[in-house]
């Protein structure tokens, strides 16, 4: 056997000194010889006789032994703990070296994911679940806006005078009376599904008569903007105090925390449907807002934000600052949107309560005020479309509609039929935006002239951003009505913002980076600080720490693995 396989050398070589143990010699003193017998020692008492050898030597035959009172090997000590146990319990051995075996294997396995990215999944889920229940927190403000503003209007009696009748068929104490109220205590979960892109659908039976049905598709933007908000920002506060996750990670989880809130809410949107069921007139009333539309809409909407807010938390690679822009562009299409919206919003609710107290009309304001929650955002979400002056609200009613009271249109709604008090300020601040937030843009940007994919993501991020953006905008602003009415025939409503929005809105994108590039820099100088270098702060507290990365290690934790493979 060659003297590798030996963990000190060959035992049986006179050339190697030490061939046996470490710590020894070879030869008389050594085990490659047999050790002379000590002289007796004198005592008190006489001569000590000598006792037996300590063990055969390594040249003569050895006794037969037991595996258990076996010596162990040199290397045996960095085995799981084997040793501890007694050496007449081989089960006990056998016991703690599968143990070991088993700590090892799950601590290779979570070496293994933690270097692809793989990390801790609880935080993620938690920050689904607490997305689902601000949502639920928000419908509850709507729920409260409605009643509030509906008592306050002036029409006397609440409910015009008439009873509400009481009967058998919808008193808690029949049958289906807990079917109303377990709907009515699931308003909140209707109103969730209702702003994750879900339909709230009304099945009215009637016997004989005929049935009818009405379908009714439209968000209320404070519960799916509080919903979305939480998702993100939860998720890129635990990128950056914990990390752990990285890219696949980050998907993962996201994506399996979305489905997770998807499933609890279609469950518990479909259990808490409100139905009312009379056998003796044979009526039936069922309204719910369950369904795929609705499912794939809570998955969309909490497990994507979850996955960006982990990107905008995780560290970045180096080639980061080549598609940084690709990045920052849809946040300054966000930042351009507010800050045309908000101010114009406020100029026409101000202008619009004047004129109603003016008109004698003011006792229509209070229940207008109270109920912002519900249309305040889907107002404001409207404005930057008009903001583009070539895009027009689109009103289309078709169907039956004449059976209905309602006059048959298609029609456009552009800027200059508001009144003057709001579309001569909407147009100031629409053509003076696009230069402000061009500054924005410029400040702070760094561009790597030397290479090309720079070059072209540079220019194309505006366009790009502005255009998905108005896309965006386009399905969180429409709403519809679908009403089938049996012999009456059918309605249909539907008002939104006019399709050609995006392409509009790719050409002001890139309006916004011409500014930008040649007109920004001569008045940049100008500009103070504190108004334009909070947009690019994280990327120039980058550059000034000379790292890629964003995050920050907490003292006293290790750095988490990067968030890109080469971060």
């Amino acid at each position: 056997m060659s003297e590798t396989n030996y963990p000190y050398g060959d035992g049986g070589s006179q050339s190697c000194p030490g061939g046996g143990y470490p710590g020894q010699e070879s030869g008389p003193n050594g085990y490659g010889g047999t050790p002379p017998a000590s002289s007796p020692s004198e005592g008190p008492f006489g001569s000590v006789p000598p006792g037996p050898a300590s063990g055969p030597s390594l040249g003569s035959a050895a006794p037969p032994t037991s595996p258990s009172s076996a010596a162990p090997a040199p290397w045996a000590v960095w085995g799981p703990s084997a040793s501890a146990a007694p050496s007449g319990e081989p089960g006990t051995q056998a016991t703690s070296g599968a143990q070991g075996t088993q700590a090892l294997s799950a601590a290779q396995v979570g070496a293994a994911l933690t270097k692809v990215g793989i990390g801790n999944p609880l935080p993620t889920f938690a920050a689904g679940a607490l997305a689902y229940v601000v949502a639920l927190g928000a419908s509850l403000l709507v729920i409260v806006s409605a009643v509030v503003s509906v008592l306050t209007l002036d029409t006397g009696e609440l409910t015009g005078g008439a009873a509400v009748p009481t009967d058998g068929a919808t008193s808690p104490s029949s049958g289906g009376g807990w079917r109303g109220i377990v709907g009515l205590v699931g308003i909140p979960f209707q109103l969730v599904s209702l702003a994750s892109f879900g339909s709230y659908d009304v099945d009215l039976s009637l016997g004989f008569l005929g049935s009818a049905t009405m379908s009714w598709r439209g968000l209320p933007l404070l519960i799916t903007v509080a919903m979305v908000a939480t998702a993100f920002f939860a998720a890129r506060l635990i990128q950056r105090r914990w990390g752990g996750n990285g890219a696949l990670g980050a998907l993962l989880w996201s994506a399996i925390s979305g489905l997770a809130a998807a499933i609890v809410a279609v469950i518990a949107t479909r259990i808490t449907a409100f139905a009312v069921e009379d056998d003796s007139l044979g009526m039936s009333l069922s309204m719910h807002s369950a369904g795929v539309d609705m499912f794939v809409g809570t998955w969309v909407l909490i497990g994507l934000p979850l996955f960006l807010g982990h990107v905008a938390g995780g560290e970045k690679p180096a080639w980061w600052p080549v598609v940084a822009d690709l990045a920052a562009a849809p946040r300054l299409a966000l930042v351009h949107a507010l800050a045309f919206a908000v101010p114009v919003g406020a100029l026409m609710v101000v202008g619009g309560a004047i004129a109603m107290v003016v008109e004698g009309d003011g006792q229509s304001l209070p229940p207008l005020v109270l109920a912002l929650p519900i249309w305040g955002l889907t107002g404001l979400a409207l404005l930057p479309g008009l903001g583009m002056l070539i895009v027009p609200m689109h009103l289309n009613a078709q169907g039956g509609v004449e059976n209905f009271g309602i006059e048959r249109t298609d029609e456009f709604l552009w800027f200059f039929d508001l009144p003057w008090y709001a579309w001569i300020p909407m147009v100031l601040i629409a053509l003076l935006m696009p230069a402000v937030v061009s500054l924005l843009w410029h400040r702070d940007r760094e561009i790597d002239t030397g290479n090309i994919l720079a070059l072209v993501v540079s220019w194309a991020a505006l366009p790009l951003a502005y255009f998905g953006c108005s896309v965006v905008l386009l399905a969180v602003v429409r709403a519809s009505v679908q009403v089938q009415m049996g012999m009456m025939g059918d309605l249909g409503v539907t008002i939104g913002l006019a399709l050609w929005m995006p392409l509009v809105a790719f050409f002001i994108g890139l309006v916004v980076e011409v500014l930008a590039r040649f007109g920004a820099p001569f008045v940049d100088r100008f500009v103070p600080g504190m108004l334009v270098n909070w947009f690019r702060r994280s990327a120039r507290a980058r550059r000034a720490d000379g790292t890629p990365g964003t995050g920050e290690t907490p003292p006293g934790r290790a750095p988490a693995a990067p968030f890109f493979p080469g971060a």
